[in-house]
């Protein structure tokens, strides 16, 4: 124990003296310097002369911002070896011992979450004390992180530390994830733009449901540690429209569809570049299936009273026989809209996130990195029978119905039985009529608490024409949609 502690004091230091001597600003200013070298280099309008000065003072600049930030490095290391070894010194630990616990996988995981966290926090702090700094004055990107959230949510995506820290939480709360129960979980799940988002807020403001939510990222996998640590760096703040543009807005305790990060995790032949391959009922992984059962009771876990879990995933609809066989007492969600008008929403998501992606890098990034490959440059199809095999042609308006069909037409051939569907323009224009049912079918506790909630849906008219459609698509996809009508809430 005194070795962690004198390590962690010693990471303090280190991030201490880092923050303190304005290493981030000392950084930044040199990559803008080596920038402006090499745009007056490459800058034809410029004679050699003028390039040669330009550059001489520029090596100048960059070799001053060089010393002083070897200088800063030192100090801070420097700092941090002075604690470790004075405790060596005391005779409280031996630095056979130190370099032991220091060079271990759970300490460099956990030392490098704390430093990112020690950093934004300090950096926060100094943001509400003295306003812009010179270190938080870059321009902000269209996607609203900084490049320390961004470098942050890169290193959740990309490492193994999401299943390091999980396994710690496993250990830290066991007896308290064993005991937590998790009756009749609810899998909200569809093609996108079907109504599901709303339906997720819906159930998670019962209190007996509890769903991940943004506190929760970047690190969905441990909602636990990362959910009470997140608490510390980030204030409620007034909610802001998502970057769907859709008019629904969201703050860090709105619930979101992180679960497919699990997924992932355990299933990565099923994700190629070109698709996602569909789940079967035989598609059995006892440690994935283990860590999700545990997964779901931690998310319960931090919501008191609430005893059960909801999700909104749209790459649900392609695992449904095999989440049934896995949760047998759970009970499938699935919003059914009017094609046409579900298409042409698909459309304009698909155009806004392709534009996004293309000036945003790190907004294509994100999108990978929680699983959601419904739009933009990071579209992946599902592998549904008669579906696109890739993202080629989703220019085109026959890509999207051709989606749509094979989509729903695998849900009327494996939906179970009990799967709940509920019309989404049904329940927007007559929501007192559809709730109370909607409730009896979930089988909810509260009932009242659902039926109340009828503020949250209005009407909206539906666009129910696609230029450039094949006819016959459009046939075909009206016939599915009347069949998905038939097993629909009726009022």
């Amino acid at each position: 124990m005194m070795v962690w502690l004198a390590l962690f004091a010693s990471l303090v230091a280190f991030i201490g003296v880092l923050k303190g001597l304005a290493a981030q600003y000392h950084a930044v200013n040199a990559v803008r310097l080596a920038q402006g070298a090499l745009a007056v280099i490459s800058d034809p309008e410029l004679d050699d002369e003028v390039k040669e000065r330009q550059v001489q003072r520029a090596s100048v600049s960059l070799l001053k911002s060089f010393f002083i930030l070897l200088a800063i490095g030192v100090a801070a290391c420097v700092s941090a070896y002075v604690l470790v070894a004075g405790g060596n010194l005391l005779g409280l630990y031996g630095m056979q011992e130190v370099w032991q616990v220091a060079t271990s996988a759970v300490f460099l995981v956990v030392s490098t979450v704390a430093a990112v966290l020690l950093w934004i926090l300090l950096s926060r702090r100094r943001g509400a004390r003295g306003g812009e700094t010179q270190e938080n004055t870059e321009k902000r990107d269209e996607v609203p992180y900084s490049s320390m959230d961004k470098a942050l949510h890169l290193y959740a995506f990309s490492s193994s530390a999401q299943s390091t820290l999980a396994g710690l939480e496993n250990r830290l709360w066991r007896k308290r994830i064993q005991t937590t129960p998790n009756r009749r979980p609810i899998f909200v799940t569809s093609l996108p733009r079907a109504g599901t988002t709303i339906l997720l807020e819906l159930l998670a403001r019962q209190n007996e449901f509890a769903s991940p939510t943004y506190r929760h990222m970047p690190f969905t996998m441990a909602p636990l540690l990362w959910g009470r640590y997140s608490r510390l760096l980030r204030k409620s703040g007034a909610k802001a429209e998502r970057a769907h543009g859709d008019g629904i807005e969201v703050d860090f305790e709105s619930p979101e569809a992180f679960e497919e990060m699990v997924w992932m995790a355990f299933w990565k032949d099923k994700y190629t570049d070109r698709n996602i391959s569909l789940w079967e009922a035989e598609d059995r992984h006892a440690e994935f299936e283990s860590f999700l059962d545990q997964h779901m009771r931690k998310v319960i876990i931090g919501k008191p009273g609430a005893t059960s879990y909801v999700s909104k995933n749209n790459a649900n609809i392609a695992r449904l026989p095999l989440l049934k066989a896995l949760y047998p007492e759970s009970r499938i969600l699935v919003p059914v809209r009017e094609p046409l008008a579900q298409v042409q929403s698909l459309m304009r998501q698909h155009q806004r996130f392709s534009d996004l992606h293309q000036r945003d890098r790190f907004a294509r990034q994100y999108m990978e990195g929680i699983g959601h490959f419904e739009f933009g440059a990071a579209l992946r199809p599902i592998a549904f029978a008669g579906a696109p095999t890739s993202s080629e042609g989703a220019e085109h308006v026959d890509y999207w119905l051709r989606y749509w069909i094979a989509a729903y037409e695998h849900v009327l051939t494996q939906a179970p039985r009990d799967t709940v569907f509920v019309d989404h323009e049904a329940l927007s224009q007559t929501p007192s009529q559809q709730l109370p049912r909607l409730a009896e079918a979930l089988a909810v506790d509260d009932q009242a608490a659902i039926s109340a909630c009828s503020d949250m849906f209005h009407a909206s008219r539906e666009v129910r024409t696609l230029a450039g459609a094949t006819p016959e698509l459009i046939s075909r996809a009206r016939e599915v949609h009347a069949e998905l009508l038939e097993r629909t809430l009726k009022a």
